[in-house]
């Protein structure tokens, strides 16, 4: 290959590394499949087009290659569910989720999938959410096995409503008109797909609503929005054909539905499978050829030194300031730990040493307390803290915690400034 050829090469891969794949697809195989190549870098559609079904998939292999493929899954299949809480997601609350919803849920929800889109705190509400898209796994798994079989490999799938675009305003809906229906987006996670004989109804229902419209809208709605009672604003947005503006605002999307059991997985090549055997076998021999000159030339000197280097990078990031004697690691230590207490000299059980054990497994626990400031007291055996905790509650439990320690607390001023709470404790031994 010539380096004429090689630069044609580059530019081809380059080109379609910039432009994508976009496929609409439902759960039910006899409808409709819209899609186009849509490119980053142009704003331009390369090639579009409506397949009957979801049979002639194989039609679209060749436009495959080499580019990202993206799925805008049907509206009808996909629920958006914005979760409420009083109690900050964790890693323990996400994974009860499902259970939590099953209520809200007509499905098994071992049948269903849960893709997490977002956590935050509502300041408005004063709770925090999460964002869940929940979709069934059959209809996940054979979108992705049915596109395998035509050589179509998905990067990834996104709900079609969130593909269209927001105006950040609670009273804006967007509009467009597709598949025989009209795509709502109703919110940053809500919205629906309704026929157009519903769409006259729809609009009936609503009021002090704004209707941002990319589609000519039906003379129902219309008539609908110029009675005054209802307060309904239409804006008319530059008109887009609805693939390629799904196409657009799906490029903006940085999450994906397929998490967890289906994450996509890196495509291995048949030369890596071919070799990987042999790759494995040298490998390991090398391992095994180090680990035997290791042995060999590891002695109790090298063993010191290195301990001795961890020590003294641990004293570095503690102090970055100080410059450390690592023969007089030991005074400079004990140096701190009486500045800490404040310089004092106690034969009290109760030193600052001890009361940070207890308290360690409090520190653990309530991770959302940030400790500003600590201070022991070795004259009056008390040991003082400023802490900034997100709620008063928040710093009412991480008090009670101590005090169940078996420690006496006296809580200083505490001072709510609007989303954190700032206060101060005296932690002293029970009597």
């Amino acid at each position: 290959m010539n380096s004429i050829e090689l630069g044609l090469l580059g530019v081809d891969l380059e080109g379609k590394l910039s432009e994508k794949l976009i496929l609409r697809m439902s759960s039910q195989k006899a409808s409709p499949v819209s899609w186009l190549v849509w490119s980053d870098v142009t704003n331009e559609v390369i090639v579009s087009g409506e397949l009957q079904d979801q049979s002639e998939l194989s039609s679209l292999s060749r436009y495959a290659q080499g580019r990202p493929v993206t799925v805008l899954a049907n509206s009808g299949d996909v629920r958006l569910i914005k979760h409420m809480s009083a109690i900050k997601p964790t890693r323990q609350v996400l994974k009860a989720l499902p259970y939590m919803l099953e209520d809200e849920l007509a499905d098994d929800i071992e049948k269903l999938h849960f893709a997490i889109q977002d956590v935050g705190f509502d300041k408005e509400l004063e709770q925090h959410f999460i964002n869940i898209a929940v979709v069934n796994k059959v209809s996940l798994a054979g979108w992705v096995s049915l596109l395998a079989d035509h050589d179509i490999r998905v990067n990834h799938i996104l709900p079609e409503v969130l593909c269209i675009p927001l105006d950040e305003k609670p009273e804006h809906i967007s509009l467009i008109e597709i598949a025989n229906g009209y795509l709502i987006r109703e919110g940053e996670w809500q919205g629906c797909f309704i026929e157009k004989d519903w769409l006259p109804l729809y609009a009936q229902q609503m009021s002090n609503k704004t209707i941002n419209f990319y589609s000519p809208l039906p003379k129902e709605v219309i008539d609908a929005a110029e009675d005054e009672e209802k307060s309904i604003t239409l804006i008319a947005e530059d008109p887009e054909l609805p693939m390629l503006l799904l196409a657009q605002q799906a490029a903006k999307q940085k999450w994906n539905l397929l998490q967890g059991e289906f994450a996509p997985k890196k495509p291995v090549s048949k030369a890596w499978q071919t070799w990987r055997p042999v790759a494995i076998l040298g490998g390991l021999l090398l391992v095994i050829q180090f680990v035997m000159m290791t042995a060999q030339w590891q002695q109790q000197k090298s063993r010191l030194a290195s301990a001795q280097q961890e020590l003294a990078n641990t004293y570095q990031q503690a102090f970055p300031k100080e410059k450390l004697r690592i023969n007089l690691l030991k005074r400079q230590l004990q140096s701190k730990v009486k500045a800490i207490s404040g310089g004092g000299t106690t034969t009290s059980s109760f030193d600052y040493l001890s009361v940070m054990q207890q308290l360690s497994s409090v520190f653990k626990s309530f991770s959302a307390v940030k400790i500003e400031n600590l201070r022991f007291d070795g004259k009056r055996n008390e040991l003082r803290i400023s802490a900034v905790a997100p709620s008063f509650q928040e710093f009412e439990k991480f008090r009670v915690a101590i005090v169940d320690l078996g420690l006496e607390v006296n809580p200083g001023a505490v001072n709510n400034d609007g989303s954190v709470v700032t206060g101060s404790l005296s932690i002293k031994e029970s009597r």
